[in-house]
């Protein structure tokens, strides 16, 4: 004797979805065998002898698959292959995720597979709002003979730093400098250091936590002076949140105490590199430069055409900016945290509802104008190729999607920043 067993009558549902039939008749659902759709294989996921082995194993994998899954898994491989040709961009260059840690990636010099492995990952959240009070607290700057080798060298500030690969990158490619990975979000700080010790470049690469609005003048200052003695060549900030709400504009990076920050902590001929793959945010960055630095800053004439420039815009802009101001002084010669909120109020007294990003062209005696604008690049007015020649992680993922990265170069001048008012 053996167990009987059990009717499709006491189990409708499960009986229903394993002959094919509707699961339940007034929605008309059928179990039908689901197509999984398969991942393309491209040069940074697997090599060609890797591809080639896995079709192989595919097709001996689709004689022993049913009629239904094989049907599936063909229409899969079809939907992939046609995303392949139709790419934008070259067949086997897809930077994502872990692929940028493969040994044939662009950072495949880096060697951070075995990083991967040593290092645990992180997890952070995609947005902060710098303007949260634990933030508004000045950090001290690092010491500087402790985290390079050599304090003497030239510095490359990277605001923003992210995942820090192009930190990295760039410290290997140019041993002559000094690179310093800032980010507002200590995991990642803590991995990028954990990550260059693994690859072995520690002597002129670090990352360290801060507030960039708040305390980068005072890591400036102390890096090209006594601190350090070393010029600080570059500022670069790239692919900053771009916080795309009107009211969020405020937590935006490249605000005017920065800009003062960073002509305070640069020489003459010093330069600042801008590019997200945000017209938008580009243009902002470019605006905040021009609005507030452009008695301290220029278009750098090397890589822009600086000839359609309307110089009479040019001048006035310079006026502009020179009667803008940076708000008051502090007892350590650093701008209040709480200018920011300053300005705001100021400008809603001005016109009640206006952001602080319009504010200037209500104080202005003229709707202001852009003259940088007017400065030729590669295309369009921007720079289409990178000059640092070391891209990050998301210019190669922007590249990869066959988009456009907006990027500008600007250049200390020899004039002094002027006093604020005590």
């Amino acid at each position: 004797w053996s167990p009987r067993p059990p009717s499709p009558l006491f189990f409708p549902r499960m009986a229903s979805a394993l002959k094919g039939c509707a699961i339940c008749p007034r929605l008309h659902l059928r179990a039908t065998p689901r197509p999984c759709r398969l991942v393309p294989t491209t040069r940074c996921m697997a090599s060609a002898s890797e591809a080639g082995a896995e079709k192989v194993e595919n097709e001996s994998a689709a004689e022993t698959t049913p009629p239904g899954l094989a049907y599936g898994r063909n229409r899969a491989r079809a939907l992939a292959q046609a995303e392949i040709d139709t790419h934008p961009v070259a067949f086997g260059k897809r930077y994502h995720g872990a692929n940028l840690m493969d040994d044939d990636s662009v950072f495949g010099e880096l060697s951070l597979n075995e990083a991967s492995q040593k290092v645990p990952g992180v997890r952070v959240r995609q947005h902060v709002n710098p303007l949260k009070a634990s933030l508004q607290v000045q950090v001290p700057p690092p010491q500087w003979h402790v985290v390079f080798k050599d304090n003497t060298k030239p510095l490359l500030v990277d605001i923003g730093c992210g995942g820090g690969r192009f930190d990295l990158m760039f410290a290997k490619r140019n041993p002559e400098m000094n690179v310093l990975g800032v980010d507002i979000r200590a995991p990642l700080v803590d991995r990028g250091n954990a990550w260059g010790a693994v690859a072995g470049i520690v002597d002129n690469v670090h990352f360290a936590e801060c507030n960039a609005t708040v305390s980068m003048g005072r890591w400036l200052k102390s890096y090209a002076s006594g601190g350090a003695g070393g010029p600080v060549a570059m500022v670069a900030i790239q692919f900053p949140d771009p916080h795309f709400k009107t009211r969020h504009h405020k937590r935006r990076v490249v605000q005017p105490s920065l800009v003062r920050a960073v002509a305070e902590g640069l020489a003459p001929g010093a330069r600042v590199f801008l590019q997200s793959d945000v017209l938008e945010v580009s243009t902002d960055m470019r605006e905040k430069f021009e609005k507030f630095g452009a008695h301290l800053f220029d278009i750098d004439s090397k890589l822009h055409d600086v000839s359609g420039i309307d110089q009479t815009a040019a001048r006035q802009n310079v006026e502009h900016a020179r009667n803008a101001g940076f708000g008051k002084k502090t007892e350590d010669g650093d701008e209040t945290n709480d200018q920011r909120d300053d300005d705001e109020r100021q400008a809603a007294e001005v016109s009640p509802g206006i952001d602080i990003d319009d504010a200037v062209s209500v104080t202005f005696e003229k709707p202001w104008t852009s003259a940088w604008a007017k400065a030729d690049g590669d295309k369009d007015g921007w720079l289409d190729v990178n000059p640092l020649g070391v891209p990050t992680e998301r210019e190669c993922q922007t590249n990869d999607q066959g988009e456009r990265c907006y990027r500008v170069m600007l250049v200390r001048n020899d004039v002094p920043v002027p006093e604020r008012a005590a």
